[in-house]
């Protein structure tokens, strides 16, 4: 997510979930090349978490400031067979945050 008018950036993860006051233990990331060159300057994009259960919401926000590599887990690269063959996401292990890092917003 990128504000048009002061730039501010920060990613947006939304996820199904059947109890949204229990965060998942992970979330899919995005693209793992882009997140590892952002780490390897120090760059971190504070993260917003939409969890949604049947007819309820959540959203949680994590600070750039909580975050570090052990946070991000890259996945492995997707198959030769695969359409976008060799492509490597990652995803975030949100077990690793300790307690009350992940402030509930709605």
């Amino acid at each position: 997510m990128v504000c048009d008018f002061c730039g501010f950036l920060a990613q947006v993860k939304a996820s199904l979930s059947k109890d949204i006051a229990t965060l998942p233990k992970q979330v899919l990331g995005a693209a793992w090349g882009p997140q590892k060159e952002r780490m390897n300057a120090a760059i971190y994009f504070p993260l917003y978490l939409v969890l949604k259960a049947e007819k309820e919401l959540a959203i949680y926000y994590l600070s750039a400031d909580l975050q570090y590599p052990e946070l991000f887990v890259a996945r492995k690269p997707l198959s030769s067979n695969a359409r976008r063959a060799g492509w490597q996401g990652f995803y975030y292990d949100l077990s690793v945050l300790p307690s009350g890092a992940m402030v509930r917003l709605v």
